[in-house]
């Protein structure tokens, strides 16, 4: 069986995709440009230079057992030995050089697997309730409309450049266990009449700014679902905001159109869809039976069995099968494990493997008398199947030890927890289900924001030291008709995180009794607690005290915000300037090979207009036409002195329509361009240019604050609606203009404005007093350094 099928032209983009590889390789391709052809691909580079991880699409979580074996033994050849369960259901090899890229793509399609949409603007792997087909509870089987949908999509060239990723989930009850209402397209199984249907959920997502999904249908018939999917597709391609991408998700979208709007263009997508004949749905049933087994048995008795069989093993509505939850410490599977997966996996057919949102493994269609087989097998693969069930609902993503973005180490915290847990008393079996999930920064990686109690990670400082700290989170619901996200209810340093974690349970396990559940708990009386045992941890110790607070879980290093993804505003800044400058290089040498004057005219007109452009980034200026950056130059350049007036007639003879002109002013082109690449050189770190006085006006849309007795700052920057790295600038030279000691406090818009401006300034010495959240945006709080 496959688990989608592979599209006709999927061999030849793979040869394409090699042939770019090759032009990398010979520097020929920008790394930029190659970035944006190897990411739709699901590959990405990882913390570690010219090493990549290879993503590979496993729709409703489903692979074979020789699709496993496959991946794996691909992961030993040519990657780290591991591969690793994602929470989107799917799977990674990591630690693969360029070279091996296509080889891995190669023997991959051979079995029927792609790394096609496994990043980038794409359809992103399809999820599925990893028990559906089996559950009892279920409506009825989602899994094979997750595998026809995901078929017809990855064949459509459109869904390879949207404005933005595309997430879609399947649910086989309104448990919603596969996050329909948290994705950008969700269907939820349900009935009407005795016919099968879908609820449909749009517009949800997680990231920095989450939002729960808005119900668009309360019942639509099965088969309707692809007209639903691609409607909304085309709607996201023709209106999704490409410019900005913190603000390029379908939710964004539904937001500034409004209901009304998104609904109405929805339909008429529907519509057209409809009347053009749109090819309906091939649907296939997976069915969920073991084939007949040559195999012994391994009969097992033993109170260990016993309890295992009580956490982990569950039967199917298929009487006398069953399926097994195998727990994958942060869904790492060393090669040796998986092998031996597949190989007495693949004795119970092709239906046997799914992947959870949870990163685990959980075997299906196994007859009663071979889980003595199976208990063995999952006592070989993870020491989670001896622990309580609520070690294996965990999830912490790779932070800092593999993320550019990563701040802090939270697998190195969660296996922490683990410890401290199982060294406490307390009665884990309980709260079975209970999740506790942890990102090592504000994105949600991790899914902190589904999580019973979540953590993402940040920076705190006491006095001049940066420690590791997370906030917390708590009390998400999962399901149709009350979802929502956790709530933030404390910070807590990483160093008492699993103490906290112990505490946090016990009292909660003291009161279970009175709550429906540990969200009725927060509602109702666990916020506070959890407030109040904060406060507990409150007073973090001095270096010279206790070390041990500065150096995060698994570091050997103290912490800092060196390594932990790259402080990209100022960088970006000089990026910018940089294009331009390599540009204008580029221009001159091609000078010299032409002789038609309408071509030369036009290339000095590029030349006039880069240099004209190159520093217009330093005074706080993003020029829209190329008129603007003329008319911006002469008045920030020119008029201030920094510039020679005598390069204005040349600029004002640039603006006319015959490019021609410039010709004969070939040397003053020149000249103009050198002279601009000087001053970027005389620049100093404060963006000031030599003989600029000391404090200069800043050219923005946004007026300062005025002072009051009730700040607590010297200066004020509302910079929200500025993107990355024009923040950065503008907030550095506001910091230019201060005197040695004085405060600075600037707004920023989520995403990437606040993971890296205040790493950006921190980084240049200034010292970051305080970063809080306030509604839909973030205050910070800066000293200049000294």
């Amino acid at each position: 069986m496959r688990f989608y099928e592979i599209p006709l032209n999927l061999k030849t983009e793979i040869d394409q995709f090699a042939v770019l590889v090759e032009e990398f390789k010979k520097g020929r391709i920008e790394k930029a440009k190659f970035r944006a052809f190897r990411v739709p691909f699901g590959v990405y580079e990882q913390r570690k230079d010219d090493t990549y991880m290879v993503r590979v699409r496993c729709t409703a979580g489903g692979i074979t057992p020789e699709q496993l074996k496959t991946v794996t033994l691909l992961s030993e050849q040519y990657g780290s030995g591991f591969i690793h369960i994602t929470t989107r259901q799917e799977v990674q090899i990591h630690d693969v050089a360029l070279d091996n890229i296509v080889p891995v793509m190669k023997e991959l399609l051979k079995v029927g697997l792609s790394t096609r949409g496994g990043g980038g603007n794409t359809v992103r792997n399809i999820m599925a309730s990893w028990d559906s087909g089996i559950a009892k509870d279920e409506v009825f089987n989602v899994a094979p409309y997750a595998i026809a949908l995901s078929s017809l999509l990855i064949s459509e060239s459109d869904s390879w450049v949207l404005p933005r990723k595309f997430k879609i989930s399947f649910s086989n009850s309104d448990k919603d266990d596969a996050y329909a209402c948290f994705n950008d397209l969700g269907f939820i199984a349900t009935t009407q009449n005795g016919e099968k249907g879908f609820k449909v959920y749009v517009a949800g997502g997680m990231g920095i700014k989450p939002q729960v999904g808005r119900l668009l249908h309360d019942f639509i018939p099965a088969d309707q679902i692809h007209f639903v999917t691609e409607a909304v597709k085309r709607l996201f391609d023709q209106y999704g905001n490409r410019r900005n991408k913190h603000a390029a998700r379908l939710r964004f979208l539904w937001n500034s159109l409004g209901q009304e709007r998104f609904v109405e263009l929805y339909r008429q997508e529907v519509n057209k869809l409809k009347s053009n004949g749109y090819e309906p749905l091939c649907i296939i049933d997976n069915d969920n039976r073991t084939k007949w087994v040559d195999l012994d048995f391994h009969e097992v008795s033993s109170g260990d069995f016993d309890l295992w069989k009580r956490r982990f093993v569950f039967e199917q509505k298929q009487k006398g099968l069953y399926f097994i939850i195998v727990p994958i410490h942060f869904g790492k599977l060393e090669s040796r494990n998986a092998i031996k997966i597949a190989d007495l996996l693949n004795s119970f057919g092709e239906n046997t493997i799914r992947f959870t949102m949870d990163q685990n493994i959980t075997f299906r269609n196994i007859p009663e008398a071979y889980l003595g087989n199976i208990y063995r097998l999952s006592k070989r693969v993870s020491d989670l199947t001896s622990k309580p069930k609520l070690f294996g609902n965990s999830i912490a993503c790779a932070g800092a030890d593999t993320c550019r973005l990563g701040i802090c180490l939270p697998r190195g915290a969660l296996k922490a927890i683990h410890q401290k847990l199982d060294s406490s008393n307390l009665d884990l079996d309980q709260i079975s289900d209970f999740k506790f999930n942890l990102s090592g920064c504000p994105n949600t990686c991790g899914q902190h924001m589904v999580a019973d109690l979540g953590f993402y990670g940040k920076v705190a400082r006491k006095g001049q030291a940066m420690y590791p700290a997370y906030n917390v989170v708590a009390g998400s619901v999962v399901g149709h008709g009350s979802a929502r996200f956790a709530k933030l209810v404390g910070k807590i340093s990483s160093r008492d995180l699993p103490a906290f974690v112990v505490d946090v349970l016990k009292i909660y396990l003291d009161k279970k009794d009175k709550h429906a559940s540990f969200a009725d708990y927060i509602d109702n009386q666990g916020a506070e607690d959890i407030r109040q045992i904060c406060a507990k941890y409150k007073n973090v110790p001095d270096f010279a005290e206790d070390k041990n607070y500065y150096f995060d879980w698994g570091a050997n290093e103290q912490f800092s915000l060196a390594g932990k993804g790259v402080g990209e505003c100022s960088a970006g800044l000089f990026d910018l300037i940089d294009v331009d400058v390599n540009f204008i290089r580029k221009k001159k040498e091609e000078l010299e090979k032409l002789e038609d004057n309408s071509k030369i005219g036009d290339t000095l007109y590029q030349i006039t207009l880069a240099a004209s452009r190159m520093l217009l980034i330093t005074r706080g200026i993003e020029a829209g036409s190329e008129n603007d950056v003329f008319k911006s130059f002469s008045e920030h350049f020119i008029r201030s002195g920094l510039i020679a007036s005598a390069f204005q007639p040349m600029l004002d003879m640039a603006k006319s329509a015959n490019k021609e002109n410039l010709v004969p002013l070939r040397i003053q082109v020149f000249d103009l361009a050198d002279t601009v690449q000087h001053l970027y050189e005389s620049m100093d770190d404060s963006l000031r240019f030599p003989g600029e006085p000391a404090r200069m006006e800043i050219t923005d849309g946004y007026k300062g604050e005025a002072q009051t007795k009730e700040t607590n700052y010297d200066v004020f920057k509302d910079l929200r609606g500025v993107v990355c790295p024009m923040n950065f600038m503008k907030t550095k030279m506001e910091l230019a203009n201060m005197t040695a000691g004085q405060t600075l406090k600037i707004l920023l818009d989520d995403g990437l404005p606040i993971e890296n401006v205040p790493r950006s300034v921190a980084e240049e010495g200034h010292e970051i007093l305080e970063q809080k959240r306030k509604e839909n945006h973030w205050q910070v709080l800066i000293r200049k350094k000294d």
